[in-house]
């Protein structure tokens, strides 16, 4: 029996027992029974308001469920994978974790990213990268030679 059931039950019990409506028992007992048609009422809203809650969430973890698949990948190499965007999937770094000692490669955006995990052992690569940095390595020609 639900409980709203189980207030209604007992309002009509405390009605079936035919008090004086004038004596102030019979009222204290009519304002309990009417406190409890409002409780029950309160919690069923509650009840589905709860359900709703849990539905949002299932679908939230059901969401992140997708993210975690694309983010921990096992195949994923710390890169980007441009190959359905169109651009150009081209890896030019490479470095060694210092862990495992397995060489990764890299693109330039999983280098602005920061840091990886590496794919083999997943310890954590922090990268401080600066692209004119790089480019400042390379020697430059003079005009004169």
């Amino acid at each position: 029996m639900k409980l709203s059931e189980r207030a209604a039950y007992i309002k009509g019990l405390i009605d079936g027992l035919e008090l004086d409506p004038k004596d102030k028992q019979t009222k204290v007992f009519r304002l309990i029974a009417e406190l409890l048609g409002d409780m029950a009422e309160e919690i069923g809203e509650l009840e589905q308001c709860y359900d709703d809650v849990c539905d949002q969430i299932d679908g939230i973890g059901e969401d992140l469920a997708g993210v975690e698949d694309i983010i921990y990948d096992e195949d994923y190499d710390g890169g980007i994978d441009y190959s359905k965007s169109g651009e150009s999937s081209d890896l030019a770094y490479e470095t060694t974790c210092p862990s495992c000692d397995t060489t990764i490669s890299l693109s330039e955006a999983s280098l602005n990213m920061g840091s990886i995990k590496c794919p083999n052992c997943g310890e954590v690569l922090e990268f401080d990268y600066d692209p004119d940095e790089l480019d400042s390595d390379v020697p430059e020609q003079s005009a004169e030679e």
